[in-house]
């Protein structure tokens, strides 16, 4: 068993138009360490030393997952964002180079951490290119020049 780290962009919202319209977002960088992993594993009936590299790393990013769910519900700014979309949640290499404060965000009850990240920094972590709504797209500007 090993550290696994994920980093996480979350865009929120009140209803499910989260992507036309997001109230707010979320670089996360969360943390997944061998105490986290033994729990998930109990949590799941799991023997987690049996597992394969595969298996092991599919808890964590389950257990990531739900950490950064838990951040976001914790928080009250995103508290009563009730819709919430990963647009990006991917494994990356231990962060040495990222000043993430002394202290995580928050540490759940199982050990795992979350950093929330400036958008500086969160870009050295993101592994694609983000497609953010243009709001005058030609579809958009079609239906304009038809409708008057």
């Amino acid at each position: 068993m090993h550290t696994h780290f994920f980093f996480a962009h979350v865009v929120l919202a009140i209803d499910a138009r989260v992507l036309a319209i997001p109230q707010a977002t979320a670089n996360l960088l969360i943390e997944v360490n061998d105490r986290a992993l033994r729990s998930g594993g109990r949590d799941r009936h799991l023997k987690v030393s049996a597992l394969t590299e595969f298996q092991e790393a599919e808890l964590a990013r389950e257990i990531g997952r739900t950490a950064a769910l838990d951040y976001l519900e914790s928080e009250p700014e995103f508290s009563k964002l009730l819709v919430q979309r990963f647009v990006d949640f991917n494994p990356t290499e231990t962060p040495t180079y990222i000043s993430i404060g002394p202290t995580p965000a928050k540490v759940l009850p199982n050990d795992s951490k979350v950093w929330r990240l400036a958008q500086s920094e969160a870009d050295k972590l993101r592994t694609k290119p983000l497609s953010v709504p243009c709001t005058g797209s030609k579809a958009r500007r079609a239906k304009h020049r038809h409708l008057g």
